[in-house]
């Protein structure tokens, strides 16, 4: 579920000769950013985890960090809700700015890369067994998984608490893009993920209310698979198809594949999952809705 946790490997490297006066812009405003705030180099690396001598780099121009290095920058400098905005566009242009044109790829898979395909493409599509789609979750059900594989991971989360302040915040500026007409997104979920609780009762109330919300959107469909559906081939994980030329099969640690039959197999799996979803949600996320309102009540023993 690497969208759901956003971990990978790290998109930070030196500048290529069409991104130098990006990344060197990014590094002056990020310095003034600094000097705004009466923070030295070395205390603002301790803060957000990376070394006097990155920093330094970064702000030179001369290391193109990646974009959850900017977002724990920029949130460790208290920069505004706008600048923070400001910034992280500002670094998918340096990111994107000399990148080739890329052909089949097959690997490992990170926030960045769910972010940057979904800028690119103009039909998303998703398939969720498991947990609600990142694009579509509340705030404090994307921190309780990312908390949850913290502790799995390393034993607990509160040394994470930074980082993941830093995705959630990313993954709230990825699910913008549901509101932008020019693409298309396509969500099918299994009925069990409405019931699996990764969130308190009253949590999960306002999640059921989220997904209401989106799928009321013009470019957005949302089905469900009744619990009571006759499947097909066992959704074992989740995925995201973009346009016909990308497909992200998720795990803990994801892996994204341009080669044409994969993408090929999942676009025939999505279908054949539509065929049997129902995009009237009205009954089921009620039914969730009643389940969940009753669950939040104060226990009256």
């Amino acid at each position: 579920m690497t969208d759901e946790v956003g971990f990978g490997p790290s998109l930070s490297a030196e500048p290529s000769s069409s991104s130098a006066p990006l990344a060197e812009e990014l590094g002056r405003a990020l310095h003034g950013l600094r000097r705004r705030k009466g923070m030295t180099g070395e205390a603002l690396g301790q803060a957000v985890g990376v070394s006097q001598a990155k920093i330094s780099k970064i702000e030179r121009g001369v290391l193109k960090p990646s974009l959850l290095d900017v977002e724990k920058i920029v949130l460790a400098l208290d920069g505004s809700k706008d600048e923070l905005h400001e910034f992280v566009a500002l670094a998918t242009q340096v990111q994107t700015a000399g990148a080739r044109p890329r052909g089949p790829r097959r690997g490992p898979a990170n926030q960045h890369d769910y972010a940057e395909a979904e800028g690119r493409a103009q039909l998303i599509r998703n398939f969720e067994p498991i947990a609600i789609p990142g694009l579509m979750q509340i705030s404090e059900y994307t921190r309780r998984v990312i908390n949850a594989f913290h502790a799995v991971d390393i034993g607990e989360d509160q040394s994470k608490w930074a980082d993941t302040a830093a995705m959630v915040t990313l993954r709230a500026q990825r699910q913008e893009r549901l509101y932008d007409r020019a693409k298309t997104f396509e969500f099918i979920i299994m009925e069990s993920v409405l019931s699996n609780r990764f969130v308190t009762p009253g949590y999960m109330l306002a999640q059921v209310d989220r997904i209401e919300q989106v799928a009321k959107l013009p470019n957005v469909t949302v089905r469900v698979v009744p619990a009571t559906a006759q499947l097909g081939i066992p959704p074992i994980h989740g995925f995201h198809l973009f346009d016909d030329d990308m497909v992200i099969t998720e795990s803990l640690d994801a892996t994204v594949s341009q080669d044409r039959r994969s993408v090929d197999f999942y676009t025939h799996f999505f279908e054949s999952y539509r065929e049997i979803a129902d995009a009237d949600l009205t009954d089921v996320l009620e039914r969730h809705k009643h389940m969940y309102a009753a669950l939040a009540l104060p226990r009256l023993d």
